[in-house]
């Protein structure tokens, strides 16, 4: 059996910017995607992949079973048919609307690898497991750990096979393939980095009920004129705050991000929209609209966002890798 692990992500500065090349700051969460593979051979039957999908909770929310169809392998080529021996046994809401959708964008991911390297899925059946230890609406991405762990079996090249796929800036494929947190500037420019603010203790992770849709935020981006200043500024932003050794200029520079990001996209700030009597910074993470916040703070803070509605409050340390 072959196992794959990739760790889920936090876009910590450069949220939609990030697309047109500001410098940005992305970390690993503790939790992430492990894919396991059983290969076996056949002997004169027809080759397949039985997938099995399963949430943090253990539950099996998706199983489907693939023909391997000979055939030249190519850009043009799909080596891949769904069969329609298995259908689902249960399904979660997820970022995929229905069953033929997520079978859809598998069939694509791996004619995709297929094309890419040619011996891959040669010669056998396949059974593939994948394990999501994080809930599906927290937002650390199911889609790229995916994406990350496909690679890593294909032997292929994990940025082209997200293009081909979800496509995005690439920066949750970089935290993904290395594990580590990275200063990313587009897929030609990333780099490894450590980022270990000595005000960690004051830094929390709260999650806002909801899970924000990122292929729609990103449409809802590229809508915008592009500004070559806010990029700029962004990108200084990010060398700033990872060279701060303050909490209170750190609180300065997140709110000074958060201000440029919502005249950009033209939506007031998570704070401004939900937490105005909050003491200390608040910065969004990724799309706005959900999935976790970056809240500076101090031992009262998870009991205020508790008190609120909002349950999961975890600190810097306890998600982040």
């Amino acid at each position: 059996m072959q196992s794959f692990f990739s760790h889920g992500k936090l876009l910590i500065t450069g949220e939609y910017v990030v697309l047109d090349g500001a410098l940005s700051l992305a970390v690993p969460t503790k939790y992430g995607q492990r894919m396991e593979v059983d290969f076996s051979e056949n002997l004169g039957g027809e080759n397949t992949i039985t997938w099995y999908s399963i949430d943090s909770e253990g539950e099996t929310w998706y199983r489907e079973e693939f023909l391997i169809e000979e055939g030249s392998r190519g850009e043009a080529s799909t080596p891949l048919s769904l069969t329609q021996s298995c259908r689902s046994v249960k399904l979660n809401p997820t970022d995929l609307c229905n069953i033929n959708a997520v079978s859809d964008s598998l069939v694509k991911i791996l004619n995709k690898a297929c094309a890419m390297n040619s011996w891959f899925l040669e010669g056998g059946s396949y059974t593939v497991r994948t394990y999501l230890d994080f809930p599906n609406n927290w937002g650390l991405g199911s889609s790229s750990t995916l994406i990350c762990n496909m690679a890593k079996w294909a032997e292929v090249d994990a940025f082209e096979l997200s293009e081909a796929s979800f496509g995005g800036s690439g920066y949750d494929i970089a935290v993904g393939m290395l594990g580590g947190d990275i200063l990313y500037r587009s897929p030609e420019m990333w780099e490894g980095y450590v980022y270990n603010p000595p005000f960690r203790g004051h830094l929390y992770l709260v999650h806002l009920n909801e899970k924000q849709n990122s292929r729609e935020g990103i449409a809802m981006y590229k809508q915008k004129v592009r500004n070559a200043k806010l990029i700029e500024r962004i990108s200084n932003l990010t060398e700033e705050l990872i060279a701060c050794q303050d909490f209170d200029t750190f609180q300065e520079l997140i709110n000074e991000h958060e201000s440029l990001i919502a005249g950009q996209i033209e939506m007031p700030t998570v704070k401004e929209k939900l937490f105005g009597d909050y003491p200390f910074a608040i910065k969004s993470l990724g799309a706005w609209g959900g999935d976790f916040i970056l809240a500076c703070g101090d031992e009262n803070t998870p009991h205020y966002f508790k008190d609120k509605g909002y349950t999961t409050v975890l600190t810097y340390s306890e998600l982040v890798k």
